[in-house]
């Protein structure tokens, strides 16, 4: 498992860090889930054996991970998960949004 880790130039970001903005961690991943739906399901079902791992500055500032992934949910269906967390003690458990498309390209919801 590999670790991505941004370098920042300013120092003491990481004490400006105070939880989780839960609004602008919401609008991230609904960001992604966006162009995730731009997508057909060949493209969902190749991220099952990958993720996608991006590192955003949000609307206020703070450094944000999103990570996309892609899981079988049975029935030829696919679930995109997209999580985000700022790296303080929301990494452990992260936002999550998720979407589901079936095999002929429609979404459930």
């Amino acid at each position: 498992m590999s670790r991505l880790v941004a370098v920042d130039s300013q120092p003491g970001w990481e004490s400006e860090r105070v939880g989780l903005n839960k609004w602008t961690a919401a609008q991230l991943a609904e960001a992604r889930l966006a162009e995730w739906r731009r997508n057909g399901y060949n493209e969902w079902r190749a991220m099952l054996d990958d993720k996608d791992m991006r590192l955003v500055v949000g609307e206020d500032g703070k450094r944000y991970t999103v990570v996309s992934y892609a899981i079988d949910d049975g029935d030829g269906r696919v679930r995109m998960s997209v999580t985000v967390d700022d790296g303080s003690s929301s990494a452990l458990v992260p936002l999550l949004r998720d979407e589901i498309m079936s095999p002929d390209g429609t979404f459930i919801t």
